[in-house]
């Protein structure tokens, strides 16, 4: 598979239908991702293996590239950093960080421009974080280092996500909806 290919495949309706189909292919393009497939998340939120959810994720996404990108690294570093507790539940601390360290590393070697990387980079590392509880002073800190545009992508990237947990979080939408209407009058 070609980064070509990969991105027609991102830029179609229902991209998990064809990654699937050239898992092979894909799982050489990315070697990450094969660590995924099968890896049981052991949490409450999460109701498919990583795999599953990442590909989840990307069709929940709108058709736009980056924001495909970004759906497509989002959780590819969980299996580096997998801890189960004492109850057995599983946790991924930071794997936003190893996340977005991988797919710095696929751009790279890729050659993506330096403002594709960053999008994507910024996408990846805020997905999981919990923006209405920022204080005044980093939401500020957020609002500068995110375009409109940007901060609207990362919300779609957010409720795609959320979407492909278990549905009995999705009462968080609503704060999503909610803080992204906030910030965006900030601007």
């Amino acid at each position: 598979m070609t980064i070509s290919e990969l991105e027609d495949i991102l830029l179609s309706d229902y991209p998990s239908t064809k990654l699937k189909e050239h898992e092979e292919e894909l799982f050489k393009l990315i070697p990450e991702l094969e660590k995924c497939k099968g890896f049981d998340q052991k949490n409450p939120w999460h109701i498919y293996d990583v795999l599953e959810h990442i590909y989840q994720v990307v069709d929940n996404t709108d058709d736009i590239l980056d924001l495909r990108y970004a759906a497509l690294f989002h959780d590819i570093g969980k299996p580096e950093v997998f801890k189960e507790d004492s109850n057995g539940v599983g946790h991924f601390y930071n794997h936003w960080l190893v996340s977005e360290e991988i797919f710095n590393r696929f751009a790279q070697v890729h050659e993506f421009s330096e403002k594709r990387t960053k999008t994507i980079s910024k996408l990846i590392f805020y997905h999981d974080k919990s923006i209405d509880k920022l204080d005044d002073r980093a939401q500020s800190c957020l609002l500068k280092e995110f375009s409109p545009q940007e901060l609207m992508m990362l919300f779609k990237l957010k409720r795609a996500d959320l979407l492909a947990q278990n549905e009995e979080y999705n009462y968080i939408l609503n704060n999503y909806d909610k803080t992204e209407k906030e910030l965006l009058k900030k601007y």
